[in-house]
């Protein structure tokens, strides 16, 4: 018996589950139309409600987005400052990052060891054709030193070709040496501070959500410092 005798005998079988189904097949493609054809008509009906509000209406919505960029604000300006009393109230070695300033902070208590310009990697998000997309964020909050690294060879990220509209090549071609300087120091989430390069993606610009330092400023703290010591970034 092939197929289509299949069917047939199936629905002689079973013709109330048969009629049934077909029904419920019928109703999704139906809504699935009306929706997208509905779409359209949706996005003219709000260009036309925010063309007809009044000023005042325009001003009122305005100062609500305001208000709520303003909370946003006032969160992490409260949080920044929580983090900055937590750091001057840490015993023993820790650093600190000041973002605001662009200052990175190596800490014995609440004595200053030694403080130093850092270059603030922007935040970013770069969206591929298949849709893979990479969101890099400046940290902010109280991290640990996970690792500690001398020249190590950067694999350079494939967002970084992506975010230039180029072909991402093989690993073997994505190979830069000392790609993040000559000293590195990775924290528990990721983040990276490194030294200024001299070749590679990073070289001109901080790397996104990093913090870049000049080589002889991240060499005189590296070697004080140990793995697990804690790190604020405010």
């Amino acid at each position: 018996m092939n197929d289509s005798q299949e069917r047939v005998s199936f629905r002689r079988a079973h013709p109330f589950f048969f009629w049934g189904m077909m029904m419920v097949v019928a109703l999704f493609v139906g809504a699935a139309a009306l929706v997208g054809s509905r779409i359209p008509r949706y996005r003219d009906e709000a260009a036309i409600i925010q063309s007809r509000m009044t000023a005042q209406e325009k001003a009122t919505q305005d100062r609500v987005l305001n208000s709520r960029a303003k909370r946003s604000d006032l969160a992490v300006a409260l949080l920044q400052r929580e983090l900055r009393i937590k750091s001057l109230q840490q015993k023993g070695l820790h650093l600190a990052i000041d973002t605001k300033d662009s200052v990175l902070y190596l800490y014995s208590g609440r004595a200053v060891l030694r403080q130093v310009r850092v270059t603030v990697g922007p935040d970013s998000a770069v969206t591929a054709p298949d849709g893979r997309n990479w969101r890099m964020v400046r940290a902010l909050g109280e991290r640990q030193l996970a690792e500690k690294e001398t020249s190590p060879v950067l694999t350079v990220p494939e967002w970084v070709y992506v975010g230039q509209g180029k072909p991402v090549p093989a690993d073997a071609e994505r190979q830069v040496a000392g790609g993040l300087g000559s000293y590195v120091l990775v924290l528990d989430d990721g983040t990276q501070i490194y030294s200024e390069p001299k070749a590679g993606p990073f070289k001109d610009a901080p790397m996104p959500g990093a913090f870049m330092v000049k080589g002889q400023d991240l060499a005189a703290i590296f070697g004080a410092i140990k793995p697990d010591i804690p790190v604020y970034i405010y």
